[in-house]
């Protein structure tokens, strides 16, 4: 089954594709003190949610960039619906071969630090993106606790893939870059992003039920299932963090 088809199934009803909620945005957007000056460029951009909020309460403009060809698609789409063509850009593009001369105010990327292999990646590609005094804000997963063998064979992860919470800050400093704000997610945050996936995948296979992928999508859903209910949804942590670059 393509990837990017089986993460557009299961998030087909997600606006935010990670486990946070629009409040967790409405109160970064209030601490990066954003306005209409302000130009944003997201990163793995999913459905355009950040984008798309933070330009109605802010009036920001910005880019968008994602490789999935399902997710670009959607979010042109909502940035039509929205009004919010003349604002916001949609690239469909691999985040680690978009380059611009551009520096923003905002360089984000919420839950895709797999494109620059990693917290430390993630931040070192998104500091080259922002503005001097400018901001960096990433949604990164952390340990809450030390993960089971199990838990690591299940979900294809190595340990060292993920951090704890305070090393996702030292990395940072590492970097140049000051602590403006962090927010972790709740569990009810957790379960309500995963279930929904859960839901999406029902309403799929109800619906279309002779889709040649539906054993497949079926079956991959079920091992993360159970993978987060057993041990996941006790030691994986989410959390947004905002870092402030160097004037």
């Amino acid at each position: 089954m393509d990837t990017w088809r089986y993460f557009e199934l299961t998030h087909s009803t997600h606006e935010l594709m990670n486990p946070s909620s629009p409040a967790r945005l409405d109160a970064l957007g209030e601490v990066l003190g954003l306005g209409a000056r302000s130009r944003v460029l997201d990163v793995g951009c999913g459905h355009a949610e950040t984008l798309l909020r933070w330009n109605a309460r802010h009036g920001v403009t910005g880019v968008g960039i994602d490789a999935s060809p399902y997710h670009a698609a959607r979010a042109r789409r909502r940035v039509q619906e929205r009004g919010a063509a003349a604002a916001i850009e949609i690239v469909h593009a691999r985040g680690e071969d978009f380059a611009t001369d551009e520096r923003f105010d905002v360089a984000c990327c919420l839950g895709a630090s797999w494109i620059w292999k990693g917290h430390e990646g993630t931040l070192r590609a998104l500091r080259g993106f922002a503005a001097p005094g400018g901001a960096v804000v990433a949604g990164e997963p952390y340990w809450k606790e030390e993960p089971a063998p199990e838990y690591l064979t299940a979900e294809g992860l190595r340990r060292d893939e993920v951090l704890e919470l305070d090393l996702c800050r030292r990395v940072a400093l590492g970097l140049g870059l000051e602590l403006i704000w962090m927010a972790g997610s709740t569990d009810a945050e957790w379960d309500e992003y995963e279930m929904r996936q859960a839901a999406a995948v029902d309403a799929f296979a109800r619906e279309h039920p002779d889709d040649p992928d539906l054993d497949e999508l079926r079956a991959r859903r079920r091992r993360h299932d159970e993978a987060y209910l057993r041990w996941g949804r006790r030691c994986l942590g989410w959390a947004i963090w905002a870092f402030r670059v160097a004037g």
